[in-house]
């Protein structure tokens, strides 16, 4: 008896089926993305199981593909309605959506929709360990290697909206020792953004020490009692 194959090796029809959705994100045609993806969610929810599943496409999620190519706010929606989970997720890099969202530049609408939907996402790290903050600031940023982008400088709209969501992303550093600030000086930030990431990693850095006081004097409490 032929034995069952592996549910996330791809079938001859739900390949073409995702190629299919696939090749629209790429040519940018939302209207097929929408009609044959969107608005058939129980094909879309399975397809979408298919890609993050399937070794071949390295964890991305339809989120992680569509983003590339600056989507319109109502594709992104309509994905994560279907796959509320799509915006948590990680690819082989452990890059989340809003990573690609703030390194390719993508509009402050889309930004603070996915820090809305998933605020926890605004403190990961990549494999480099960078956050989608420190995409946010560095305009040198290649997320995909061969992949060259011109970027403008960090939007204060931008990085205002991914420090709101989590404000202590301003003091983390990656793995060159560099945290968000720095890269917004060399991508030659507006004077606003630099001010407001040196409040935020103030603001964080205060708040550290208020936790570090408190346990303290809880400590002390315990051994007067003792």
């Amino acid at each position: 008896m032929r034995s069952q194959e592996p549910a996330t090796e791809l079938n001859t029809a739900a390949m073409s089926y995702l190629n299919l959705l696939l090749c629209s994100i790429e040519a940018k045609d939302w209207e097929l993305f929408r009609e044959a993806g969107i608005k058939k969610p129980q094909a879309f929810r399975a397809l979408a199981d298919i890609l993050t599943t399937s070794s071949e496409f390295n964890g991305m999620t339809f989120l992680h593909a569509a983003l590339r190519h600056n989507p319109p706010l109502s594709i992104i929606a309509g994905i994560t309605k279907i796959c509320p989970d799509t915006p948590s997720r990680r690819d082989c890099l452990n890059r989340t959506a809003l990573h690609v969202a703030a390194g390719v530049g993508a509009n402050a609408d889309v930004i603070k929709y996915l820090a809305m939907e998933a605020p926890e996402t605004c403190r990961v790290q990549d494999a480099d360990g960078r956050t989608p903050l420190h995409f946010a600031c560095d305009v040198d940023c290649q997320l995909f290697e061969g992949e060259e982008r011109k970027r403008d400088p960090p939007s204060y709209e931008m990085v205002h909206t991914l420090l709101r969501a989590n404000y202590s992303s301003a003091a983390i550093e990656d793995a060159d020792d560099m945290s968000p600030l720095e890269y917004a000086i060399f991508s030659h930030a507006d004077m606003r953004v630099i001010k407001l990431l040196q409040k935020a990693a103030q603001k964080h850095v205060k708040s550290l020490d208020a936790s570090r006081k408190e346990r303290q004097n809880q400590d002390i409490a315990l051994n007067v009692a003792a």
